[in-house]
């Protein structure tokens, strides 16, 4: 059944710290207008905040109460039949986000420069959203994972779809490989077309349901610094707009975060009016394919 409305789920949180680094990138895009801008598209527009965490243990404890709250929002944006839009500091949140889906066969379509798929046997700068991904594949952090709702192993071989991958070590770069992810590389010495990519990668395999992921430090390091890790080899706007755009008409997404924006770190406003711009293709389009259907307000 088509979704009759969007539901923004607010969570700006870094390490379960409210409106720290990447925790302020969520208000700073609601300050640039999202709410608006997908109203003035005639839908609905349902706005959920995550309560603090401040009484749970320590960063990690934080964190998964964190991935819980996460996780029951989604759920219940998807039985309300909206569709949900995370707005979250950390990008370990998709892990939450695919937990509350409850989809069979989700696959995964990411917007990121770097693939979260850390184990703590292989991490090497000792941050938590490093190693989201493995913790959703059930690799890491297990006992704590399955206080998630909605918690299964999910599998990526196959399943598994990055653009704009890049900044990765040498065994990043093979766990990605060995897990039978694919990817569309960036590249700091030629400029990849990412959308005439995607559209073959897409058309050539299924990524259907798929949860979207957009990290912005999938722009490139240019548009300043989204977070305190930039690189070279990314997308340019253009680049993220008509991706936005492409992945609902080659497939049919069920939920979309958006993370990873630390505003006080570069030219904020600027990064924050490409993220409007970039929810908001991808909106356009959710409803020019049906995913989404306009209800009367």
């Amino acid at each position: 059944m088509p979704a009759s409305a969007i539901t923004i789920i607010f969570s700006p949180y870094h390490v379960g710290i409210r409106d720290h680094r990447v925790g302020n990138g969520p208000h700073r895009i609601r300050q640039h207008g999202i709410i608006q801008a997908l109203e003035d598209l005639n839908l609905k527009v349902n706005f959920i905040e995550l309560d603090r965490v401040d009484e749970f243990e320590g960063e990690i404890g934080r964190s998964f109460e964190l991935l819980r709250r996460t996780s029951t929002a989604v759920t219940q944006a998807v039985e309300n039949n909206t569709f949900p839009i995370i707005l979250s500091g950390n990008c370990m949140a998709s892990a939450a986000v695919a937990c509350g889906l409850n989809t069979n066969n989700l696959k995964f379509i990411y917007f990121d420069a770097h693939d979260d798929l850390d184990s703590p046997d292989v991490n090497e700068n000792g941050y938590l959203d490093a190693m989201g991904l493995s913790m959703l594949r059930g690799e890491s952090w297990k006992t704590l994972m399955r206080t998630v709702p909605g918690f299964t192993p999910f599998t990526y071989d196959g399943n598994f779809l990055y653009c704009g991958l890049r900044d990765q070590s040498d065994v990043q770069r093979q766990r990605v490989i060995d897990a039978g992810m694919s990817a569309i590389w960036g590249d700091s010495d030629r400029k990849v077309d990412f959308v005439g990519e995607l559209r073959r990668e897409l058309e050539f395999k299924s990524y259907d349901p798929a949860l979207v992921h957009l990290d912005l430090d999938v722009l490139d390091e240019t548009y300043g610094k989204v977070n305190d890790y930039p690189s070279p080899g990314g997308l340019f706007e253009w680049d993220l707009l008509g991706c936005m755009d492409l992945v609902p008409t080659r497939s049919t997404p069920r939920s979309l975060t958006v993370c990873s924006f630390d505003p006080d770190v570069g030219d904020g406003d600027r990064i924050a009016k490409i993220a409007v711009r970039a929810v908001t293709a991808f909106v356009r389009s959710l409803l020019d394919t049906g995913v989404i259907v306009r209800q009367d307000l």
